[in-house]
């Protein structure tokens, strides 16, 4: 007899069935106890209360969230409060749930609650009967679907008790809990549909009519294969993960998987972002978000940001790795240049424009001018020349004296609204990063025919002044701006330090020593005569900073500098994760002081420049606060009272009208020195040299304070967006490599020093790394004095970063 005729007959005949021919029992078949009764409890009530007794069994749901609410099994074990109900878990735990969250009462469930054995039961008879479902694919429920259909009233609904009695051959708890299960979350689940009811009530279930039937299997089989492939992926993506020398083809996954593995990117670098940025960005990328959430849930992961980041590193995806920079990726920051950027880099390198200041410019190439900067750096971008006026030596020193600064000239080569001046304004600065620069034109072309490189005679734009006898820049003798010609020598910081060190220039027996031998392979003239000059400039920008701290600028504070942090990481393949960690305190010596005071000076001359001749320039302006004698004289001298002046700055504004700079102590101040790493820079020479040749200045004023995009085309925008943009990268990128040095340093200790109380927040302080140049906030449960010295291990120095 086949089996659905089988079913027919018993349920002919009143009784229920083992199944013994190809569909074997789902739970082992006990004799039927028959039931036509619609109550759960004896008389109808209206009230839960009747039903929801101790030592029920119920099904609740519990959980919420992104992964939604499920539904769990227990027993009522009694009340919690005025309402909830505490019920017993499998796994021990109670918990306090409310009546509305019962969706079901198990038939015949009643357990003892003090042995959750019975709860386990119920749980393992319907995950055994679930696996057996799958294996037969369900075709114990279609079959008892399709018996029901070809009785007369085949709309009918039925109970569970008697569905359980039908399926699995008995009425207990168990199977009905067991049956419930098949009903919903079965193979042929889409067979019956449950009908709503009171919880008193038995559930009921009425057989769907065939043509939905077939649609909803229909839409099972689709959802299954969908299921099946993530599945898929997901063994796939585990593969990858736990072999670190795998990496995920993106090639052989389908455009889906894809595009969804390319947007786990956007949700990955919201992980070190405060609540109230990732906000902000997730409704700017809402679409890339939404769909990495996704992903992560169909392959059975949290939808976190750092779970994303987890898995595109494990997985390999596009390069990442443990140290990859989230913010480059988030503010789709460019590292490398498109071909056609490459292309007219070379191009303008080997058939260079017309020099449109040819006639303008001057041959500066007899003064013996001096590229001072980092070993390490590529872009040259300025140079200092000391011009001697006369040879007499009658008449104080600065009358004799014309101090030359010469500035990269870009502008000779790059074309106002070419591609290479489009990309150079989008990216608006070179950005300087532990792991490397990004610069803001082709390498080839920064480090090549735009810089100043030594042994060449290359266009400039050269700033003049003569000083007064005070320091400052002479009003009777107005700075000399112009192209240029010059002939630059290249020196670092070291050596020019070294070189005006009288104690470093000769050896013990009276003669040369090395640091003489090391600089001359790179000077093309005497010792003696960069000596000279060194001594020159030298003097000059100790003329300079006298004459700023006269005016009082933040020096008048303290003369000691704070160093800065120099950080570089470095790929290795020896070392930790494959990375070298090299972090110092850059402090300030001679020649960091003539190139800062030197530049200060051309910066204020065209300045002056542009405010004489009514020229919209980005002037940069500051003012402070006052502070008394006391204060500085209570503070302690060195980093303490440097930091006692930063406090007193505000932030820096920027205008196309002159503003007094008080932490420089300058009336008027632009930053045009380095325009082949700064856009801003560029933007300025480009309106002086228009101004020079009588030429329409191609960028307009606008003080707006607009959003940047509005103020993107004038030299305000154009300062404002560089500013941001180094300010987003910049700092976060160095302490990020900080706080990798200092965990990687473990217990070893670092001394600190406390800088100053925070002045809005009790028992936060100020740090101060010397190793490293580093300051960060600490709070502290004990009181801190100003300029204390901690040691503190390194490992907790890290969690403060």
């Amino acid at each position: 007899m086949q089996p659905t005729l089988l079913l027919l007959a018993a349920a002919a005949a009143g009784t229920a069935l083992a199944f013994t021919t190809n569909t074997p029992p789902l739970l082992t078949s006990l004799t039927p106890t028959r039931t036509s009764t619609t109550r759960l409890f004896g008389k109808s009530s209206d009230d839960n209360s009747s039903v929801l007794k101790e030592g029920r069994l119920v099904e609740f749901t519990s959980g919420s969230g992104s992964g939604g609410s499920s539904n769990k099994l227990g027993a009522i074990v009694g009340k919690e409060g005025k309402r909830n109900l505490k019920i017993l878990t499998s796994t021990g735990r109670t918990v306090s749930v409310p009546p509305r969250s019962i969706k079901h009462v198990v038939p015949n469930g009643r357990v003892d609650t003090s042995d959750i054995t019975q709860i386990e039961q119920h749980e393992s008879a319907a995950a055994s009967a679930l696996s057996d479902d799958m294996a037969l694919g369900g075709q114990n429920v279609m079959e008892m679907w399709e018996l029901l259909l070809e009785e007369e009233d085949a709309t009918n609904s039925i109970d569970l008790v008697t569905i359980s009695e039908l399926l699995l051959g008995d009425s207990s708890s168990v199977s009905c809990y067991a049956t419930k299960a098949l009903l919903t979350e079965g193979v042929a689940s889409y067979c019956f549909k449950e009908l709503g009811g009171k919880l008193a009530d038995l559930p009921l279930y009425e057989p769907r009519q065939v043509h939905i039937v077939e649609n909803m299997r229909s839409r099972a089989e689709i959802e299954a294969k969908e299921a099946s492939k993530w599945d898929e992926l997901k063994r796939r993506i585990d593969d990858v993960s736990s072999n670190d020398n795998m990496v995920m083809d993106l090639k052989r996954e389908s455009e889906e998987v894809q595009i969804a593995l390319q947007s786990l990117e956007s949700l990955a670098c919201l992980a070190n972002l405060s609540p109230e940025e990732m906000q902000r960005e997730e409704k700017a990328a809402s679409e890339a978000i939404t769909c990495a959430k996704q992903f992560l849930q169909n392959v059975g992961r949290r939808a976190t940001p750092e779970m994303a980041r987890t898995m595109l590193v494990s997985l390999g995806i596009n390069g990442w790795n443990k140290h990859t920079n989230m913010n480059l990726i988030r503010l789709k920051i460019p590292t490398t240049f498109d071909q056609y950027l490459e292309d007219a880099a070379t191009e303008i390198a080997m058939n260079p424009p017309p020099d449109l200041d040819e006639d303008l410019r001057m041959d500066l190439t007899h003064l013996p001018a001096f590229a001072i900067d980092d070993a390490s750096t590529k872009e040259i971008d300025d140079a200092l020349s000391v011009e001697i006026l006369s040879a007499d030596d009658d008449g104080p020193i600065h009358s004799r004296l014309r101090l030359w600064v010469h500035i990269a000239d870009p502008s000779r080569y790059i074309s106002l609204g070419s591609p290479l001046d489009k990309e150079a304004r989008r990216r608006g600065t070179s950005i300087y990063l532990p792991t490397g620069t990004i610069s803001m034109f082709p390498m080839s072309l920064a480090s090549g025919i735009l810089s100043l490189n030594p042994g060449e005679v290359t266009c400039a734009l050269s700033v003049g002044m003569m000083l007064d006898d005070s320091g400052g820049i002479d009003e009777a003798t107005p700075p000399i701006i112009t192209p240029s010609l010059v002939k630059t020598t290249r020196l670092t910081y070291d050596q020019v330090d070294l070189l005006l060190d009288p104690f470093c220039m000769v050896d013990n027996d009276g003669g040369s020593s090395g640091v003489c031998e090391s600089v001359e392979n790179a000077i093309d003239m005497s010792i003696e005569t960069a000596v000279e000059s060194l001594r020159q400039l030298q003097y000059i920008s100790e003329q300079r900073l006298q004459w700023r701290i006269d005016g009082g600028s933040s020096e008048s504070i303290s003369s000691y500098e704070l160093p800065d942090m120099t950080v570089k990481a470095t790929q290795s393949a020896d070392a930790i994760d494959g990375w070298e960690i090299d972090i110092y305190a850059k402090n300030v010596f001679a020649a960091n002081r003539i190139v800062t005071e030197c530049a200060l000076a051309a910066n204020e001359a065209m300045a002056f420049y542009g405010m004489t001749h009514g020229i919209p320039l980005p002037f940069r302006g500051q003012e402070m606060d006052e502070v008394s004698d006391d204060e500085i004289n209570m503070t302690p001298a060195g980093p303490c009272r440097s930091w006692l002046a930063i406090q007193k700055s505000r932030p820096s504004q920027i205008s196309t009208n002159p503003l007094p700079h008080a932490g420089l102590g300058l009336d008027m101040y632009v930053q045009g020195s380095s325009p082949v790493r700064r856009y801003a820079d560029l933007a300025l020479h480009h309106q002086i040299k228009s101004h020079l040749r009588g030429e329409k200045l191609p960028f307009p004023a606008n003080d707006s304070d607009d959003d940047l995009g509005d103020t993107a085309a004038t030299v305000i925008g154009i300062a404002r967006k560089a500013a941001l943009v180094a300010r987003q990268l910049e700092r976060p990128a160095n302490d990020y490599w900080l706080k990798e040095f200092l965990q990687r340093k473990g217990t070893e200790t670092t001394q600190v020093v406390v800088l100053s109380g925070d002045r809005w927040k009790d028992n936060v302080y100020k740090l101060f790394i010397p190793d490293f140049g580093a300051i960060f906030s600490y709070t502290s449960t004990t009181s801190l004095a100003t300029g204390q010295q901690i040691d503190m291990q390194s490992r907790t120095l890290s969690e403060l970063i």
